[in-house]
């Protein structure tokens, strides 16, 4: 099995905001320069006729100067922060490659505008299987749209986490960018997958649009649904690489 990441091309992305970041945060300081020039040395008298309009320039000058100046910053933050790889979906992937073949494609991180970002997705013949994946502690329940979890005590408490709900959602957006390239025949799949083992983490369910499973049985615990047979052929599968890779 191959298991990728889009590394260089979200590399290449980071240093691209970064730089249109610097060029927003020129804008913004020249503005912001402008907007105190004309306040510090006022080309229109009180008494003028346009000094209102005047006066209002050079404050919209000033704030909007600081405001793109702030969201440059933030442009900042997000290339420097932009992770271009996940070590869950790495490990995911190494344990898969010990039982699959070289037909599939495990693709790590994957980050486009319309997609958002998804943990992992594995490509082959079958389809494609979506996948959110955790290495949380402790014991799980998941019942028809809420997960919940058992505390020491033993209560079992909601938690605002929900990779349920967001592994259905990443699936809903995978199908809708396809379709933008008319592969709408694609099959998508999606799982919630436990890295860590029993009894790390333990879980059940009640009512799951999903499985969820461990990454040790995913493999075994998907033969009925996204394993069961062969629905598309080489080139479509090459097809569908290219857009996500």
């Amino acid at each position: 099995m191959q298991n990728v990441a889009p590394t260089r091309r979200l590399n290449r992305r980071s240093s691209d905001l970064l730089l249109a970041a610097a060029l927003v945060f020129l804008l913004g300081a020249a503005m912001t320069v402008a907007g105190i020039v004309l306040h510090i040395f006022s080309l229109v008298v009180p008494s003028n006729d346009g000094y209102d309009a005047y006066d209002l320039t050079r404050k919209l000058l000033l704030l909007a100067g600081i405001g793109i100046a702030f969201v440059s910053l933030f442009m900042a933050l997000r290339a420097v922060s932009w992770k271009t790889d996940n070590a869950l979906a790495w490990q995911l992937g190494e344990l898969l490659a010990e039982r699959l073949d070289r037909q599939f494609v495990f693709i790590r991180n994957i980050s486009k505008g319309s997609l958002g970002d998804i943990d992992a997705a594995l490509l082959s013949k079958h389809g494609v299987l979506v996948l959110r994946i955790t290495q949380r502690k402790g014991e799980y329940f998941y019942d028809g749209g809420e997960w919940l979890r058992r505390s020491r005590k033993g209560r079992w408490r909601p938690l605002r986490w929900n990779p349920t709900r967001a592994v259905v959602k990443d699936a809903l957006k995978l199908k809708d960018f396809l379709k933008e390239w008319e592969l709408t025949a694609v099959p998508v799949y999606a799982a919630v997958v436990f890295l860590r083992d029993k009894p790390a983490a333990q879980f059940s369910t009640r009512e799951s649009a999903v499985p969820v499973v461990h990454a040790s049985g995913l493999i075994d615990g998907l033969q009925d649904s996204y394993f069961a047979q062969a629905r598309l052929d080489a080139d479509t599968v090459q097809q569908i690489l290219n857009l996500l890779y």
